[in-house]
C-alpha cells in the first residue's frame, strides 16, 4: 500500500508567497495546492501548481560543469564541487589579492528570498559591486517611499484591519493579479474590491480588472509623472486636498503647489495622449473618496524618469492624507523576527567599499549599495570597469538588461563568471563554471517577501536531482572558503540566525510555518505615536511628509517631482519618430510566466508558444500587419520578430511586446535564441534616470512590419555583430 504524507511549505514561483500544501506518495511528489489555513487562503497561480514539472524535468542541471570551449559554444564537461568550489575560492582570492575586492561582481535575479545572501557574501567579501535587478524592479520605491517611512516600505491596505478597507483603488501599471508582485498578495486585493467604491485602472493595455473599473486612463508610456501632477493640479485648484494632514504633517506645500501649476488637465491631455477629464475625474475620486490606495508596478521604474515619477506619485498620496490611516497606504509593523534584510546589514558597508561601487558618482541613490548595471557595461566594453570574478546567483541579466548586444559583448569579456541556476539558460551558457540549484521544493530556507508584516518557511519536500544544493547552502560554502568567520557552520546554523530575534530556532519556525504581525497588532498613523521620533511625526529631516525632499536636495536632486519626456519619443527625438513611428512597450505580465522563467515547463509553455506583441487592429492595418502574423520589430539598436495578436484594449498608435524572451530548445550557439525575440535587442541603454540609472526600458519608438515567408523559412538569424545565429528554422518563429 502507497505511503502518503503532506508537507506545509510557502511556493515562491512569483512574488506571492502562497502557502502551499504538497502531497508525496512513496516519496515522489503526485499533488500541489493552496494552503487554506494560510495567510493567503489556499491561493495559488498556475505558476506554482507548475512545479511539479520542474522535479523531474529532464533539462536540469544536475552536476556542476565547466565549459570547456569558448562562451556561448554550449561545450561543457562535468566536474565535482571539490573542484568547482576550489576554483571559485582561487579565482576570487587572486582578484582580491592583485586588484581589490571590488573587482568581484556578485548577480542575483528578483528578489524572492537570497538577495539577503548575495548581499551578505559580497560584503563579507569585501566588495558592493551587487549586481541587481532592483534598479528596474522594486529598488525605486524602496529608496523613494524610505523617504516618508525611513525604511522603504508603504504598502496597500487592502484587509480593513482597522477598520476601513480603501474606498478608491488606483491600479498603475500593475496587474497584481497576476503576478502578486511587489506588495500585498492578490488575494487580499481580489476580496477588497467588494468595498471598493472607485477603482482606476492607469494603463495603456487593458489589464484583467480593466472592463471593472470605475476610470480606465491610457496613457502614453513613459509619461506617467504628467498625470499625477495634472492630477496634483486639479486638487490644489479645486482645494481638495486633506487639509489636518497637509497643515499639521507635511513640509513643502506651497512649493509643490507653486511646481504644479503648469500641468492643467489640458496640458496634461497633450502630453499623455488622454481626455483631459480623465485627469479631473481620476483627481476628485483620489481626493473626496478617501481612503485610498495606490499600487504602482515595476513598469513606471523602468523608465530613465522613474525617480520623479514615484515621487509625484507620493505626493499624490501624502495630498489626499493617504498615508497611515486605515484602508491608505501603510508601513507595516515588522514581524518580531525584524527586517530580514538584517542577515546582511550586520555587516558594515564601509567607505572603501562604497568608494568602488560602480555608478556611485552619477546614480547617488541607485548606487548607495548596489552597482548601476548598464554603467558597468559600458564601462566593461570600453575597457574601464575592473570587473575580474563575477558570481551570477538565479538572474538573466544577458536577458533582462537594456541593449542586449552590449551586454552579450560585456559578459563576453569578464575574465571568470560562475552562475547558479536550475536550467541551462542564456546566462549559464556565458559563464565559465555553472552550479546546479535546487527548487523551492527542495530545500528549507525562510522566505521573506514584499508583504513585510510576515516571513514564512520552505520545508524540504524531496531532495533535489543528482547534486544540486539550495542558495543558501552554495552561498555559505562559497562564504567559509572567503571569509570564515562571518559565515556558518552548516545551513541549519544559518537560518537560526536569521530568526533568533523571534526567539525561535528553524526547526521551531520551520513547524509554525510563519511569523508575523498582522490582524489587531497592526499600528496605523504612525507618525502621531513615538513610532518614529518622540513627540510624533515622519523619520525625515523636517519630521514631516515632505513634499520637498530634503534628502534629494542634499543629494544635489531636485527636491520636488518633474516631468521629463522619455530620451526617445514623438516629442524629444521627432526625427527618429518620423522612421519609427510606433511607441513601444515592453514587459505585460502573463499568468504563466514570470520575466524570463518557465518557458521550459511544459504545462506552461503551451499557454504561449512564441512570444507575442500586442495593437489595437487599426494601428495594425494601417501599418499592413494582421492577427496571427510573425512581424519584425525594429528600432535604432536592431530588429527582433515575435507573433502579432490585435487586440482592441491596447492604446492606438503603439506596440506591447512581450519581454525577457529566449528560447530553451534553441541551440546554446547564439545563447538559445536569445537574438530572436527578446525586446532589449531593441532597448537602449544610453537613457539613465538620474537617481536610479533605470533605462527606458518601457517607453521607445519602432515601426513593424511582416516577416516574409522565405525568412520564415531560413535556419539563421543575422546579427552583424555575432555572425549567423542558428535559429532551427521553421521550429521557432
Amino acid at each position: 500500500m502507497a505511503t502518503r504524507e503532506v508537507v506545509y511549505s510557502t511556493c515562491k514561483s512569483c512574488h506571492g508567497g502562497c502557502g502551499v500544501k504538497v502531497t508525496k506518495e512513496d516519496g515522489v511528489v503526485v499533488h500541489i495546492e493552496g494552503n487554506p489555513d494560510s495567510l493567503t487562503n489556499g491561493t495559488m497561480c498556475s505558476k506554482g501548481l507548475s512545479s511539479i514539472q520542474h522535479l523531474d524535468n529532464p533539462y536540469r542541471i544536475k552536476y556542476p560543469m565547466k565549459q570547456v570551449g569558448p562562451k556561448g559554444e554550449g561545450k561543457w564537461e562535468r566536474i565535482s564541487w571539490d573542484e568547482a568550489l576550489d576554483t571559485i575560492e582561487a579565482k576570487m582570492k587572486a582578484a582580491i589579492e592583485e586588484f581589490g575586492p571590488h573587482t568581484i561582481a556578485i548577480s542575483q535575479g528578483t528578489g524572492r528570498g537570497y538577495n539577503r545572501y548575495t548581499h551578505r557574501l559580497a560584503r563579507s567579501i569585501g566588495t558592493a559591486n551587487v549586481i541587481s535587478p532592483g534598479y528596474v524592479c522594486h529598488s525605486p520605491r524602496l529608496g523613494l517611499y524610505g523617504l516618508v517611512t525611513g525604511y522603504g516600505r508603504l504598502y496597500c491596505d487592502y484587509h480593513g484591519w482597522g477598520g476601513e478597507f480603501p474606498k478608491t483603488q488606483i491600479m498603475w501599471a500593475k496587474q497584481l493579479e497576476i503576478s502578486s508582485a511587489d506588495s500585498e498578495m492578490c488575494t487580499w486585493y481580489m476580496k477588497s474590491l467588494d468595498y471598493c467604491k472607485n477603482l482606476i485602472i492607469i494603463d495603456p493595455r487593458a489589464s484583467a480588472y480593466a472592463t471593472r473599473a470605475t476610470l480606465w486612463i491610457q496613457p502614453r508610456p513613459g509619461t506617467d509623472c504628467a498625470l499625477a501632477m495634472g492630477m496634483m493640479n486639479v486638487i490644489m485648484e479645486e482645494e481638495l486636498w486633506d487639509k489636518e494632514f497637509v497643515d499639521n504633517w507635511t513640509f513643502g506645500f506651497e512649493e509643490l503647489r507653486e511646481r504644479v501649476k503648469d500641468y492643467t488637465p489640458e496640458k496634461v491631455s497633450e502630453i499623455c495622449w488622454i481626455p483631459k477629464e480623465h485627469v479631473i475625474d481620476a483627481a476628485r475620486m483620489w481626493a473626496v473618496d478617501t481612503p485610498g490606495t495606490i499600487q504602482v508596478g515595476s513598469s513606471l521604474e523602468r523608465q530613465a524618469n522613474c525617480g520623479h515619477t514615484l515621487r509625484a506619485i507620493t505626493c499624490l498620496m501624502g495630498l489626499a492624507g493617504n498615508i497611515e490611516a486605515p484602508g491608505s497606504m501603510v508601513s507595516w509593523v515588522l514581524p518580531e523576527t525584524g527586517l530580514i534584510e538584517d542577515f546582511f546589514l550586520d555587516l558594515p558597508l564601509t567607505d572603501e567599499m562604497k568608494s568602488h561601487i560602480i555608478g556611485i558618482d552619477k546614480f547617488k541613490m541607485g548606487a548607495a549599495r548596489t552597482c548601476n548595471p548598464d554603467t558597468m557595461v559600458k564601462a566593461i566594453n570600453a575597457g574601464e570597469a575592473p570587473i575580474k570574478v563575477w558570481f551570477s546567483v538565479g538572474g538573466q541579466q544577458i536577458v533582462h538588461m537594456a541593449n542586449t548586444k552590449e551586454v552579450v559583448a560585456a559578459i563576453k569579456k569578464v575574465e571568470f563568471m560562475v552562475h547558479v541556476d536550475l536550467f541551462m539558460g542564456p546566462m549559464a551558457e556565458a559563464a565559465d563554471i555553472v552550479l546546479p540549484a535546487a527548487h523551492w521544493l527542495e530545500l528549507d530556507d525562510v522566505y521573506d517577501m514584499h508583504p513585510r508584516f510576515m516571513i514564512e518557511a520552505h520545508n524540504k519536500v524531496v531532495d533535489p536531482p543528482g547534486e544540486a544544493k539550495s542558495d543558501a547552502w552554495i552561498f555559505n560554502e562559497v562564504g567559509k572558503r572567503i571569509a570564515p568567520d562571518l559565515w556558518f557552520e552548516d545551513v541549519e546554523k544559518c537560518l537560526d540566525h536569521q530568526v533568533r530575534k523571534g526567539g525561535l530556532t528553524w526547526k521551531e519556525f520551520s513547524k509554525n510555518l510563519v511569523s508575523g504581525c498582522w490582524g489587531k497588532d497592526q499600528v496605523y498613523y504612525k507618525y502621531k505615536t513615538d513610532y518614529w521620533r518622540v513627540g510624533g511625526g515622519f523619520p525625515t529631516p523636517t519630521g514631516k511628509f515632505e513634499f520637498v525632499s530634503k534628502h534629494l536636495e542634499s543629494l544635489g536632486y531636485d527636491p520636488l517631482p518633474q516631468f521629463c519626456e522619455p530620451g526617445e519619443s514623438p516629442y524629444s527625438t521627432p526625427e527618429i519618430y518620423k522612421e519609427f513611428p510606433l511607441v513601444m512597450s515592453s514587459g505585460f505580465r502573463q499568468p504563466f510566466y514570470f520575466l524570463s522563467q518557465y518557458r521550459n515547463i511544459p504545462w506552461l509553455r503551451s499557454f504561449m508558444e512564441f512570444p507575442m506583441a500586442q495593437m489595437h487592429p487599426d494601428t495594425a492595418a494601417l501599418y499592413g500587419v494582421e492577427d496571427g502574423d510573425i512581424v519584425w520589430i525594429e528600432s535604432p539598436r536592431g530588429r527582433i520578430r515575435q507573433k502579432l495578436r490585435t487586440f482592441p484594449g491596447i492604446k492606438k498608435g503603439m506596440l506591447m511586446a512581450t519581454a525577457n524572451c529566449f528560447y530553451p530548445e534553441e541551440p546554446a550557439a547564439g545563447f538559445h535564441g536569445l537574438f530572436i525575440s527578446n525586446p532589449n535587442v531593441l532597448t537602449s541603454n544610453e537613457h539613465l534616470d538620474p537617481m536610479y540609472g533605470s533605462p527606458d526600458l518601457t517607453c521607445l519608438l519602432c515601426k513593424v512590419y511582416k516577416a516574409t515567408d522565405e525568412e520564415l523559412k531560413e535556419e539563421v538569424f543575422h546579427t552583424e555583430e555575432y555572425g549567423n545565429v542558428p535559429t532551427g528554422g521553421q521550429q521557432n518563429i
